[in-house]
């Protein structure tokens, strides 16, 4: 613009007119400097002071406007750092602002506002956070912004449940731990009832009291089958509709031919999944070889022949990033037409893969390996239940609908893999995987608590072989690679358990180079004990978080150096990028092929990583929420019940413990406790009191009872009954003295609750 000759523009003074000089200041991404603006209508020196005094004359008519840095702008234009509210995210994965604490009622005039977001430096901001960011104008009402920092984390939207008061409607917030409802306004546009569920945003205030929350939607009652996965979609800002061109795209793609790919349709490939299962994505296939050894055959859905870099899939899978499964529902990567029919490797169909051929010797080691492209047959649909009953001997092989010896061929390739996973020696996390199970109406009837069984164990080394071969495959053709990377626990966290294991009479040395094998150790002291699942899960919460990343790391949790993800495509884009990857590879070479990663950057691949980490962690997060919601509305009808629980966590203002052998957690405040006040010792294991000596710590099993229950918030409220020690902290033989000391504990508790009656009974009297 600088260049422009703007000649025509100038009235007969040698300025230009007032009109051409807000046409230019519209049209500049930044407000301009007085320099700037006589550079871009040619203005010599001699007319520099004139054109000062009639910008001021047009800044006092507000016509024009000032900004910081002597820069010139139009009334209506933002400044160049403006502090912005995230309010949505658009199709393209860009977020969409508005200038923080506008009315959101006057937004037919405002601004369109296009965050631009690089995740280079650290975590993208969420819906409802403020930050500061810069602004370029692109047009006369839509602006381009890049941020500059994230200034506030606490998110101003809020999700809830509506109830009564004497005064109309309040919300009480679904976010766990928060007890206290906010006045909510109401209007016409945005009506409700009793019992909804909505999402409102928080109104300026000044003090805590006066907080007001504004109905921006309501998302039903919460009495509907389906409401707690409405409400984390919401809270969670899933995605989950497909534009119309995604639709349209996936609904014109075909199974190609099978020329160009090896022909696999006769080999006995069978998938093993979920009863519930509806998208297949891989299958395998196992023969002994003469050596002695085994080849394996692992076929994963070739997603990368149909969803193309730059199209309007790959833009959403992108976004997306993965596929979110809620206990009732699943929000897919990818339309259906793919996720649960092209790319379904559904029985006696013809499917297009990628299949991995790997060669082990006996004892699982590799000795080699292929990737290539290859269109497949599945020759049944196997349920994990179902191998098992072949596997435990309850059902007979013949009776399984699959080839002779297919099965029993598998479970010998998978017990020298077997082999291999137990000589290197992976983190031996054994959880229970909650499930909340439906009648045939999606009505939620129970909790349960599931651990892996060997058939999927088979599937998981099946795949982890696979995925390693993947990995193995691209560094050694030295192409770029999505890593599944899981960095060594930070020894901070890690030391924790040398408390711990010293209080249930285990070992875990502090100091020392972390490896999974001393975590393994303390692991093992406490297999088949009520201490299980608790070390277990303080173990789980000493690690560090699995993520993506295109710097490779290794893999502490499974003791592997290279590790990338392969084996679900369908359901997670990072795999995709490693198809894409070894599509390349193939090509040895040639042109680079339509379906491959197009000569992507690594860079765009880097905030690639970062971003489908975050999608993922905040999947994981939506699952849970949801189980924990489910979780207590089954305590809802038990409320003043009297149960036995374990203490898993404990913190300055409480105890989390675990209800129903893992079925739900509970929340023990400090003032549900026997009467004292109560310190967290340096260890943040126990809670001690002051004055009794009662103390509760990591493990210490108690009789609570049901106090209060909020299923909207997942939250479950607990009132101590008995258990706890009194005297001194307890030594490695705790349990035992916690079991004597138990009846002795509870008739002092009593004795002192009733001295403090008399005494208030006394001092009324008085």
């Amino acid at each position: 613009m600088a260049d422009q000759d703007n000649s025509d523009d100038k009235t007969i003074t040698g300025l230009p007119t007032q009109q051409a000089i807000t046409d230019y200041v519209n049209s500049c991404a930044t407000p301009p400097t007085q320099r700037e603006i006589a550079r871009a209508f040619n203005i010599g020196q001699d007319y520099r002071a004139p054109l000062r005094r009639l910008l001021r004359s047009l800044s006092e008519q507000g016509i024009l406007a000032r900004r910081d840095g002597r820069r010139i702008a139009t009334p209506d234009q933002l400044p160049e750092v403006t502090v912005l509210e995230l309010v949505s995210f658009d199709d393209n994965g860009d977020g969409m602002a508005r200038v923080a604490g506008e009315n959101s009622d006057d937004e037919a005039d405002a601004p369109e506002i296009r965050v631009i977001l690089s995740r280079k430096a650290g975590r993208a901001p969420s819906v409802g956070q403020t930050i500061l960011a810069r602004l370029a104008r692109v047009g006369p009402n839509l602006y381009e912004a890049r941020i500059i920092k994230v200034l506030e984390r606490q998110q101003k939207r809020l999700f809830g449940e509506v109830i009564a008061s004497n005064k109309g409607f309040k919300l009480m917030p679904a976010e766990r731990g928060k007890r206290d409802a906010i006045n909510l306004q109401t209007s016409s546009s945005a009506p409700c009832v009793a019992g909804d569920l909505v999402e409102a945003e928080l109104l300026p205030s000044k003090g805590y009291l006066a907080k007001t929350a504004r109905i921006i939607r309501n998302l039903g009652s919460s009495s509907n089958t389906g409401a707690f996965s409405a409400l984390a979609i919401a809270e969670f800002n899933i995605r989950h509709h497909f534009p119309d061109a995604v639709i349209s795209e996936a609904n014109a793609l075909k199974t190609p031919p099978a020329k160009g790919r090896l022909d696999l349709r006769d080999t006995a490939l069978v998938t093993i999944d979920g009863a519930d299962a509806k998208d297949f994505d891989d299958a395998v296939f196992a023969e002994p070889t003469d050596t002695g050894g085994w080849r394996l055959l692992i076929a994963i859905a070739d997603v990368s022949h149909y969803v193309r870099q730059g199209s309007a899939l790959d833009k959403e899978a992108r976004t997306r990033g993965n596929s979110v499964y809620l206990p009732d529902l699943v929000v897919p990567m990818l339309p259906e037409a793919i996720s649960n029919d092209l790319c379904s490797l559904r029985p006696h169909e013809d499917r297009a893969a990628m299949v991995a051929e790997i060669f082990i010797d006996n004892e699982g080691q590799r000795i080699s390996h292929s990737i290539q492209r290859a269109l497949i047959k599945s020759h049944a649909r196997l349920t994990y239940d179902t191998v098992q009953a072949v596997f435990d001997g309850t059902l007979d092989e013949a009776d399984a609908d699959v080839p002779h010896g297919t099965l029993h061929a598998l479970f010998g390739a998978w017990h020298a893999l077997n082999i291999d996973r137990t000589a290197r020696e992976p983190l031996a996390l054994d959880l229970q995987e909650r499930r909340v199970e439906f009648d045939d109406s999606n009505n939620a009837v129970g909790i349960a608590l599931r651990k892996q069984s060997e058939s999927q164990r088979l599937i998981e080394d099946f795949m982890i072989a696979a995925n390693v071969a993947a990995a193995d495959t691209l560094i050694a053709a030295k192409r770029p690679c999505v890593f599944r990377v899981h960095d060594a626990p930070d020894p901070k966290k890690a030391d924790s358990l040398h408390k711990l294991a010293d209080a249930i009479g285990g070992k875990f040395t502090r100091g020392q180079v972390l490896q999974p094998h001393h975590f393994n150790k303390l692991l093992a002291h406490v297999k088949d004990t009520t201490d299980e699942l608790m070390v277990n899960e303080a173990v789980l919460r000493s690690q560090s978080k699995a993520v993506y990343d295109i710097n490779n790391i290794g893999h502490f949790g499974l003791s592997l150096r290279n590790y990338a993800h392969f084996t679900s495509p369908i359901r997670r884009y990072a795999d995709l990028l490693v198809h894409r990857a070894l599509v390349d590879h193939a090509a040895k070479g040639k042109k680079a092929p339509v379906d491959g990663l197009l000569d992507m950057p690594l860079e765009i691949m880097g905030e690639i990583c970062t971003h489908i980490s975050e999608t993922e962690a905040n999947a994981a997060g939506a699952e849970r929420r949801s189980i924990d919601r489910f979780a207590a509305a089954f305590f809802e009808s038990r409320i003043n019940e009297t149960m036995d629980a374990v203490i898993v966590a404990i913190t300055g203002f409480g105890a989390f413990l675990r209800l129903d052998d893992g079925k739900a957690d509970g929340f023990l405040p400090l003032k549900n406790l026997p009467d004292d006040y109560y310190d967290l010792d340096a260890s943040g294991q126990w809670l001690e009191g002051r004055h009794t000596g009662w103390t509760f710590g990591i493990g210490t099993e108690l009789g609570v009872q049901i106090a209060e229950v909020n299923a909207v918030s997942g939250g479950i409220l607990l009132r101590w009954v008995s258990g706890g020690l009194s005297g001194d902290r307890p030594n490695r033989n705790s349990r035992m003295a916690h079991k004597k000391g138990e009846n002795r504990s509870s008739a002092k508790a009593a004795k002192r609750s009733s001295h403090r009656k008399n005494k208030s009974s006394r001092r009324k009297s008085r």
